[in-house]
């Protein structure tokens, strides 16, 4: 691989994803999550980071879900990991609030799950839970914790996003918006688990020409540039190159050096596979998060 894409698989393998149960307390229409019941336990969470850290040095964990506020214990592993130096960042739909139960506010980055103007969001998510998140992002503010927003783009709401974007700035301190295009039939088709398609009317997928549009942005997921791969520690205890990923390198088990070793051959496999060599890879070469296409040919 080039010196671009190693020096960003160095500053890359500080961050830990991982993603500890799948199920949730909403019902989103256009949720492609499977709802099993995997779970990991804190004991394991606790454990695997400490075993990453000795390894390697550790300095952001995200969390995602599922709604990981659903876990009885996930304040108390959240406060544990700030204890031993961690900043740990939240992906949340932002309707069970537990913030009271977070003691470190500043080591801690919320980003909250908002899918554009009211009516829009509440068709999605469920009556009322656009001014419940709305809510929790202004007292999360209030009490010091950093905030995000992210949010998913249909047809439907993509023309409204000036308009969200004016309420952010004007009701929530201009809080950071990360763009999520909603995911496409070539990644549902091809993604082992995370497979639903959920309700297309009134939630288009976008165009080819509108994902090439989005992807411009200067804040959206999967970025343009890719390289927004981590070691991802998933529900049942396997372990991906990124947290969309479909081909596992190794298991909660593993030593760190095997699992980033199977990363590097990943990135490898892209280099040498792949036409489009300004971008920062991916360890998914052969799926993209179902947008190869897309960059290869744009």
């Amino acid at each position: 691989m080039n010196s671009a894409v190693s020096n960003h698989l160095s500053n890359a393998l500080h961050h830990l994803y991982i993603n500890p149960l799948e199920k949730c307390n909403l019902h989103c229409k256009i949720c492609y999550t499977k709802k099993t019941g995997d779970m990991l336990s804190p004991v394991q969470i606790i454990n695997f980071v400490a075993k990453y850290h000795k390894s390697y040095e550790l300095q952001t964990i995200t969390f995602c879900g599922g709604e990981v506020f659903a876990l009885s214990y996930f304040p108390e592993v959240v406060n544990t990991l700030n204890e031993q130096g961690f900043f740990v960042q939240i992906i949340t739909n932002g309707t069970i609030d537990k913030l009271h139960l977070l003691q470190h506010p500043n080591s801690v980055n919320l980003l909250v799950s908002i899918d554009g103007v009211e009516k829009y969001h509440d068709k999605n998510r469920g009556e009322g839970n656009f001014q419940t998140s709305i809510d929790y992002i202004k007292k999360a503010q209030q009490m010091g914790f950093h905030t995000e927003i992210f949010s998913i783009l249909t047809r439907q709401n993509l023309p409204q996003r000036e308009k969200f974007e004016q309420f952010v700035t004007n009701e929530l301190n201009n809080t950071p918006i990360t763009y999520h295009p909603r995911k496409p039939p070539a990644y549902l088709k091809n993604h082992p688990t995370s497979n639903i398609t959920g309700e297309v009317e009134g939630f288009d997928f976008l165009t080819n020409e509108e994902m090439k549009a989005v992807m411009k942005l200067p804040n959206v997921f999967p970025p343009k540039e890719l390289g927004c791969y981590q070691i991802s520690l998933m529900s049942d205890g396997n372990i991906y190159g990124c947290c969309e990923g479909t081909m596992p390198i190794g298991t909660i088990n593993d030593s760190i050096e095997d699992l980033f070793e199977q990363m590097k051959k990943r990135l490898e496999l892209w280099y040498n596979t792949n036409e489009t060599n300004r971008c920062l890879g991916c360890t998914q070469p052969e799926f993209m998060c179902g947008v190869k296409e897309l960059i290869i040919n744009d």
